[in-house]
């Protein structure tokens, strides 16, 4: 967009007895992965193509997460006993709990042979305090080494990497010296009965457990408010593209944000492409904004459709590897009725910035509805409205002089609705060659600092916008409804809106008992207990139901 002559308006798991290969970790949606890096989800492993944070693998298949093989997963295991257990030593220890002496609770009494003793691998507890593994389970209290730390466990965790999550199950309790393992004979005990014994010190058993009720957060987190913020004009000339490269995803990316960036891409060179390419690694989207920026209105609406709309939606995906471009922004935000209706009629997009009419001749008809705030329900993807940023605000929705880029995220919490914000470039002068309103640098970075306080309190989740689009349609096409009997909360996968929309929901889910853990495709579902036996988790609709088990 450049100038404009615009007015407007405001289960228990499997005892491992041997030592089997490492399955991958489980994905986390709040841990930073770089490329190369394997991670489970959905019972399957998945590798990192590049910079990721919070991309659900397999959500989107031009995302970050390549698929690499099928993990198996036993949701709900149970303990086989054996005749004559022999434990395996390697020439390498390796620390393992010690086993304790089993004592079986019901009659006749199991009796245990004592054979020569085996050595076993026991590690040398510090403060009670014996060295995370990923494959035992623990349960409430337990106490682990990780990292030089002490950790102690809040509820029944298997595989969860301590530290790895803030709301997850491991508490840190204080720095600790990394145990030395030692060698030690342990009798090996032979259970000579059946039934099957219960071992002191294993976690207690997890049963299904019946969710109470589920509803879907209005945004993701929980937030009250959303927003997006788009940088205009990627590829054009002066300052606009450099200092978006070296100012705009930087400083987003060191605050964990992301933003859109609206490329006209027929004016796109190798250099600017290879950036292109970086923004994507690091969360951020690549919209359209058309093929040449076509300057003033015209009648001419075919031409407008096959070389802008199509066109640069073609060059994004032969010079992306394959990216599919879904936000569009118009040039100097307006339209005829006709390029309009085209837009929204192909599959391609999934929506479009909000524009005034182009009636032809240069005749534009300036509604004002583009400006505003999107409620929470916004009916048309293809009229969001935002707010522009100039210097002296002259066209934003906000007094003329305030701190616009800062209100207008106000507004979206007040709200409770869905901002989104148009910037250009990033530059203290505001030349010819800085292009069309630069914002100043400390405006830039003092906003991304406010916007980062409002996320880190909870108010308000930062997207991009064809995210938030997902999110909004998915909460009404792909809303979970319970079983008969409360076993697990079903998603309509087969929708075909549903698996247009699919993004991870934020669910609240209500379960009693003690233990509660959530599941997924035989995955652990991390999850925040937010009080009174209510949890929320974030679950991809097209992965499967939702179940829930317990501590007995």
């Amino acid at each position: 967009m450049r100038s404009l002559d615009l007015w407007m308006l405001a289960a228990v798991p499997a005892i491992i007895v041997a030592a089997p290969a490492m399955a991958a970790p489980a994905w986390n949606s709040g841990t930073i992965y770089t490329g190369g890096e394997i991670v489970s989800y959905a019972g399957k492993d998945w590798k990192a193509k590049w910079w990721t944070q919070n991309n659900v693998p397999g959500a989107d298949q031009w995302g970050p997460w390549e698929l690499q093989t099928v993990v198996p997963v036993t949701p709900t295991p149970t303990i086989k006993p054996t005749s004559t257990p022999t434990p395996v030593v390697t020439s390498t220890p390796t620390p393992t709990v010690k086993p304790v002496t089993p004592t079986p609770t019901t009659t006749p009494t199991p009796t245990a042979k004592p054979v020569t003793p085996t050595p076993t691998v026991t590690p040398t507890p510090v403060n009670g305090c014996v060295p995370w593994l990923s494959a035992p389970a623990y349960v409430s209290s337990n106490c682990v080494i990780y990292n030089g730390n002490l950790y102690r466990a809040k509820w029944w965790t298997q595989g969860a990497v301590p530290g790895a999550d803030p709301w997850g199950p491991w508490e840190l309790i204080g720095p600790a010296t990394s145990p030395t393992p030692t060698v030690t004979a342990t009798p090996t005990p032979v259970i000579t009965t059946t039934p099957t014994p219960v071992i002191t010190g294993t976690p207690l058993p997890q049963v299904p457990a019946r969710i109470g009720a589920v509803k879907v957060d209005t945004w993701r987190n929980g937030a009250t408010g959303a927003y997006s913020m788009v940088h205009d004009d990627f590829c054009s000339g002066g300052t606009i593209t450099p200092s978006q490269i070296n100012i705009a995803d930087p400083e987003l990316t060191k605050r964990g944000l992301v933003a859109a960036f609206a490329t006209i891409t027929g004016w796109c060179n190798a250099g600017n492409w290879s950036s292109a390419k970086t923004f994507i690694a690091h969360g951020h989207e690549i919209a359209s904004h058309s093929r040449n920026h076509p300057a003033g209105s015209t009648t001419d609406a075919a031409w407008v459709s096959s070389a802008e709309i199509n066109g640069s939606l073609n060059d994004i995906a032969t010079n992306l590897d394959g990216y599919q471009a879904t936000y569009f922004v118009w040039p100097n935000d307006t339209a005829t009725d006709a390029a309009a209706t085209y837009l929204r009629a192909q599959p391609g997009y999934l929506g479009g910035r909000a524009t005034n009419r182009d009636l032809g001749g240069n005749n534009i008809e300036y509604i004002g509805l583009p400006a505003g705030v999107n409620p929470a329900n916004f009916a048309d993807p293809y009229f969001v409205k935002w707010d522009l940023f100039t210097r002296s605000g002259i066209y934003s929705l906000y007094p003329q002089g305030s701190e616009i880029l800062n209100l207008h995220v106000d507004a979206a919490i007040a709200q409770g609705g869905w901002a989104t914000r148009t910037m250009h470039g990033i530059s203290d002068t505001a030349t010819t060659a800085d292009g069309y309103e630069p914002v100043p640098v400390a405006r830039y970075t003092g906003h991304l600092d406010y916007v980062k306080s409002k996320v880190d309190a909870g108010l308000l989740w930062v997207a991009t916008p064809s995210t938030v689009i997902r999110y909004r349609f998915a909460r009404d096409y792909c809303a979970p409804v319970l079983s008969s009997n409360g076993g697990q909360a079903n998603f309509p996968a087969t929708d075909a809106n549903c698996v247009k929309y699919a993004t991870p929901l934020s669910l609240e889910l209500s379960v009693a008992g003690a233990g509660v853990v959530f599941w997924q495709a035989g995955n652990v579902l991390p999850a925040k207990a937010l009080g009174n036996g209510v949890y929320r988790v974030d679950a991809l609709p097209t992965a499967g139901a939702v179940t829930a088990t317990s501590n007995p």
